[in-house]
Formats: structure tokens, C-alpha cells, sequence
């Protein structure tokens, strides 16, 4: 297999990786620190590219590398919400976000009476319109690729101070 095989290929898994943890129920908690598995997916996209072709890469390409696998994972993340939203009445989230909001209640009267309207309203029939799916293509493009550029960046860093220790 030549390197530009293995490049498409690590950037699939990438973007895989970033599919599952934007819409795997229960797989979203990973975002919890905000945007740790789109930056985990970058760093494994390049770091399967680099140890696979043996090649080297500055910071600034490992950004551009990882970045075009955060465009590639929000393309397939969001056209995967707009299939498991208009098909299956799904939005990927909900579960998580239904249990951080259980998890959330105190037992004052006027937090769950705010709960139970922010559970409502998660209940609620969902749509969404090609215009929504192009709005959401472009707002996770907008935060996924640099996100992953930087999982991408951290990678370089690692091998480099990993290469100078032995």
C-alpha cells in the first residue's frame, strides 16, 4: 500500500473517529471536555499517517492533515444527524443530554421545575431542512477542522519529544 492509500485511509479513520463521538449515544460524554474527541481523532489521523508511511511532518502540515479529517468528519457527522434525524426521529445527543440533566437535579423545586422544561422541550418532534444540515456542515467545519488540526499538532509534538528521549 503506497502512502497516498494510507493517507486517505488515516484520514477516514479520523473522521470515523470523529463520527462516533458526535453521534454515538453515551460516546458524546468524551465531549464533555470540549471538543477532547474531535482533538483525539486528529492526533490518531495523523499519528496513523506518520507511523504508517514513516514520513515526517512539520506542525503546520499535521494541522492542514488533521484539519482536512475535522472537514471530513463534519460532513459525515452532520449528514449522519440529517439521516438518524429525518429517517428514525433521532438526535444524536439526546441521551447524553437527558442524563446530564437528570443527573443535574438537586431537589429544589425551582431547578427541577427548569429541568423538567428543558426535558420537554428535548421531547419535542424534531425536522430539519436541507438550509439547517448546510448551517450545520458549516459550523462544525468551522470548529472541527481546527480542532483537529490541533489533535494533528499535538501528535508532531509527541513524536518529537518522544524521538529526542531516545
Amino acid at each position: 500500500m503506497d502512502c497516498s492509500e494510507i493517507k486517505l485511509r488515516s484520514i477516514g479513520i479520523g473522521a470515523l473517529l470523529i463520527l462516533a463521538t458526535t453521534t454515538v449515544p453515551f460516546l458524546l460524554f468524551i465531549n464533555i471536555i470540549p471538543f477532547a474527541g474531535i482533538i483525539i481523532s486528529g492526533a490518531v489521523a495523523a499519528w496513523y499517517y506518520i507511523i504508517m508511511c514513516q514520513v515526517r511532518l512539520s506542525p503546520s502540515e499535521a494541522f492542514v492533515f488533521s484539519g482536512i479529517t475535522g472537514i471530513t468528519g463534519s460532513v459525515l457527522s452532520a449528514t449522519a444527524q440529517f439521516v438518524l434525524v429525518e429517517l428514525f426521529d433521532f438526535y444524536p445527543g439526546k441521551e447524553t443530554a437527558v442524563a446530564l440533566l437528570e443527573h443535574s437535579r438537586t431537589g429544589s423545586p425551582e431547578n427541577d421545575s427548569a429541568i423538567d422544561q428543558m426535558l420537554e422541550t428535548l421531547d419535542a418532534p424534531l425536522e430539519m431542512s436541507i438550509p439547517a444540515f448546510i448551517a450545520a456542515v458549516v459550523v462544525r467545519t468551522i470548529f472541527f477542522a481546527p480542532a483537529a488540526g490541533l489533535g494533528g499538532v499535538m501528535t508532531v509534538w509527541w513524536l518529537k519529544n518522544r524521538a529526542k528521549k531516545k
